[in-house]
């Protein structure tokens, strides 16, 4: 039985945007750690990091958007699960981020993270406001954390690597096609969970779905994005533009089969016959 490709166990080396994001995550998330625990007064001080999360009442009533970006540059800096919160982030990130980032460039993956964790949160404060007073889960008071850039990238590097195998927490071998739907698993945990998750219980299926239409080469929005141009050149041109579809060109009924015909310049020399006078083989 044929094995698909699998990827070589070795640390990735993140590109120049991924250190960038990882450093940040770090710092915020030590610096947090550090005002939490360890200064006099830490709740006093920490109140600077609330004003960075996001909360559906600040965001849509008060117009704050910056916590829509903010809020993903945070990790839990005390309490129960915190080291395990900014290992787990920055984990996430290093693992499969590589990849990406070599494949499309530090441009598109800078917008692609930016893109997964505004449109988390976005997606999280829509729910807030139309989900039923009752869920608590969907009304969560502050939220922050980089779950959704984390969901977005597995999705789009499964995407991008549906055939190889990536070894999951270290141990289980698990092909990209396959990753997807632990990621969409994870997310579903996710809200019977919410109260586990800084991050809250909607803003990963946002990263889903980031992942969904900007990942893949090229991307869903890229391709309908393409194809809608196409078309308005189309209609610009009175429909004179050539279709950019060419079908193969199927052979004729009773035409004989192709044949490779032999020839060239050493057929031509092997049945030439050499002159009498040798002088002119110089």
């Amino acid at each position: 039985m044929r094995e698909g490709p699998q990827m070589a166990f070795a640390l990735p080396r993140p590109g120049p945007v991924l250190k960038v994001a990882l450093i940040l995550l770090a710092a915020t998330g030590l610096v947090g750690a550090i005002v939490f625990n360890w200064l006099p007064g830490g709740d006093a001080g920490a109140r600077p990091f609330v004003y960075l999360t996001c909360s559906a009442d600040r965001v849509w009533n008060h117009h704050e958007i910056w916590r829509l970006f903010t809020a993903g540059l945070l990790t839990k800096p005390g309490g129960q699960g915190a080291i395990g919160h900014l290992m787990m982030t920055l984990l996430g990130l290093y693992f499969l981020s590589p990849d990406l980032e070599k494949r499309w460039g530090g441009a598109r993956f800078a917008w692609f993270l930016v893109a997964s964790i505004v449109a988390g949160y976005a997606l999280a404060v829509l729910v807030d406001l139309v989900a039923a007073p009752g869920l608590e889960a969907f009304h969560p008071a502050l939220t922050y954390g980089a779950a959704a850039a984390i969901s977005a990238t597995a999705v789009a590097w499964s995407r991008e690597n549906a055939e190889t195998e990536v070894r999951l927490f270290f141990v289980l071998p698990v092909k990209g096609k396959y990753l997807f739907w632990f990621t969409v698993l994870y997310c579903l945990l996710g809200v019977l969970y919410s109260d586990t998750m800084p991050e809250g219980a909607v803003a990963p299926f946002g990263g889903i779905l980031v992942g969904l239409l900007l990942g893949g080469s090229p991307s869903v929005v890229r391709s309908i994005y393409l194809q809608t141009k196409l078309a308005m050149l189309r209609k610009k041109a009175g429909g004179r533009l050539p279709s950019m579809h060419v079908s193969p060109k199927r052979p004729k009924p009773g035409s004989p089969p192709l044949r490779v015909v032999q020839g060239g310049l050493e057929e031509e020399l092997k049945k030439r016959q050499p002159p009498k006078d040798k002088r002119y083989l110089n």
